[in-house]
């Protein structure tokens, strides 16, 4: 049992190694907004950076409804100069979520929707 939970460990560790900072940046936006909860996130964000507890409150509806997040890939199709684009993946939905960074690399912007063409 010892064993296999250390190979869970390992495997999950791994797995989360392949993302850059920027991936792993937007996974923590995305999961701190699935569980309403911006605290862990908060030193993130550039000072000004203005988010609502509604803000977050419906985001977490909105992203809770997915399933469980699968994964988080940066992509640079369709991206803007300045921004870092990904593609995220639910169980139900895939999402494109984008995200400015400023010259200290804070959050100053995040946005996120659903990719057309799925119900």
């Amino acid at each position: 049992m010892k064993r296999a939970f250390a190979l869970l460990a390992v495997a999950l560790l791994t797995a989360c190694s392949f993302q850059n900072r920027y991936e792993r940046e937007a996974e923590k936006l995305t999961r701190a907004a699935m569980n309403n909860d911006f605290g862990p996130v908060q030193n993130d964000l550039a000072k000004g950076t203005h988010i609502t507890r509604v803000q977050i409150a419906e985001w977490s509806d909105e992203l809770s409804e997915q399933g469980s997040l699968r994964s988080v890939k940066e992509t640079t199709d369709g991206c803007s100069p300045g921004e870092h684009c990904f593609t995220v993946k639910f169980d139900k939905h895939d999402y494109l979520e984008t995200m400015r960074l400023n010259e200290e690399g804070k959050v100053v912007d995040w946005h996120f929707h659903m990719v057309q063409g799925q119900t």
